[in-house]
């Protein structure tokens, strides 16, 4: 079983006003002594992540360092790059989402008037892992018949699949359903509900004789997902199906399933990070802050941002350094003093 990453409610927080945010940031590092630091982002190559960008740098008095790919993906072999910019470190990254939901899916408008997907690279990686979902949760039936709670399930979920090239759900039967089957139904077999799921949804005591979709009570612990993945791609949307398809069952079954999925690849890219920073970077004597969330795109101009996670690493101390969970980065965050640039954005560019 995989480690499990924070739960959702957890990563929910109130967003901060991204000069806020950056302002509490310069003050944090200004007060913690950081002298030639260079600012560095790894965030999806959305244009609606440009200005954000460029006012991180324009806080920082620095044009900011790119470390991200497509997909937020990051690449620690920037950060290596990066050493020989600066002496001392602050680092934003994280997945970013259309502040639109529809449907489980986080929408933008974009230039040209349409409604799109955002992060269009994640709701492509979760397309099909959530159309299989869904339409599993729609066949397989539940109803009650002479005081038993009874579950359909059609064939094509009762045969062990093979693991091939395209996305396919397998169901855990022994968690489904107790006992042997009790009778054929019209497109699969009837079986006893398993008595821990009854037992947790007594709602299920209501049920009428009438079948009807199992829905949003196929949990997780009910499924898993089978795919051929090249573990050695370099394709983007291939390493983010490789490094979040452990999850898959618990995103698809979440409520808001892009916002799950995009949490879910902050949390994993935010600790490739950390790792690489204190496993693999030479920067001996480096002072590093590093800020990991999700970034909401309101539209292709404003964005606000829900810190999640964060990484102190003073003075090159790899073995000292500070990890910070959801709740305690915002609580610390909220503590610093909010640092104003004494120039405008244009009088900064030069204009």
């Amino acid at each position: 079983m995989p480690i499990a990453p924070p739960a959702e409610n957890l990563l929910d927080q109130t967003p901060m006003d991204l000069m806020e945010l950056y302002g509490r940031m310069r003050g944090l590092t200004d007060q913690a002594g950081f002298t030639g630091t260079l600012p560095a982002i790894w965030q999806c190559s959305d244009e609606s992540q440009s200005i954000k960008k460029a006012l991180f740098g324009y806080v920082n008095n620095c044009p900011t360092f790119n470390l991200g790919r497509v997909g937020s993906l990051l690449d620690p072999s920037r950060l290596a790059t990066a050493a020989h910019h600066g002496k001392d470190f602050v680092i934003l990254g994280g997945s970013h989402i259309g502040a639109e939901e529809s449907d489980g899916i986080g929408y933008i408008e974009r230039v040209h008037g349409q409604h799109a997907p955002c992060c269009g690279m994640l709701a492509r990686v979760l397309n099909d892992y959530l159309r299989v979902y869904r339409r599993a949760a729609q066949l397989i039936k539940i109803f009650r018949e002479e005081n038993i709670i009874k579950v359909e399930v059609p064939y094509k979920y009762l045969f062990k699949k093979l693991t091939t090239e395209t996305v396919r759900i397998q169901i855990k039967l022994n968690c489904l359903v107790e006992g042997e089957a009790l009778g054929e139904g019209t497109l699969g077999k009837i079986y006893r509900l398993h008595s821990s799921i009854v037992n947790n949804q007594p709602e299920l005591l209501k049920l009428e004789e009438n079948p009807q979709p199992i829905g949003n009570l196929l949990k997780p612990e009910l499924f898993s997902f089978k795919k051929i993945l090249n573990q050695e791609s370099h394709e983007p949307k291939t390493m983010i199906e490789v490094s979040v398809f452990d999850f898959l069952p618990e995103i698809v079954a979440s409520p808001f399933p892009h916002r799950r999925l995009c949490n879910i690849n902050t949390w994993r890219q935010f600790h490739r990070i950390a790792s690489f920073i204190t496993d693999d970077f030479d920067g001996s004597d480096s002072n590093i802050f590093v800020l990991a969330g999700l970034t909401i795109d309101h539209t292709l101009r404003h964005n606000t941002f829900i810190p999640q996670f964060g990484f102190w690493m003073k003075h090159g101390q790899a073995l000292e350094a500070r990890y910070f969970g959801p709740k305690e980065i915002y609580d610390f965050l909220a503590e610093q003093q909010i640092y104003k640039p004494p120039v405008t954005f244009l009088e900064y560019a030069g204009l």
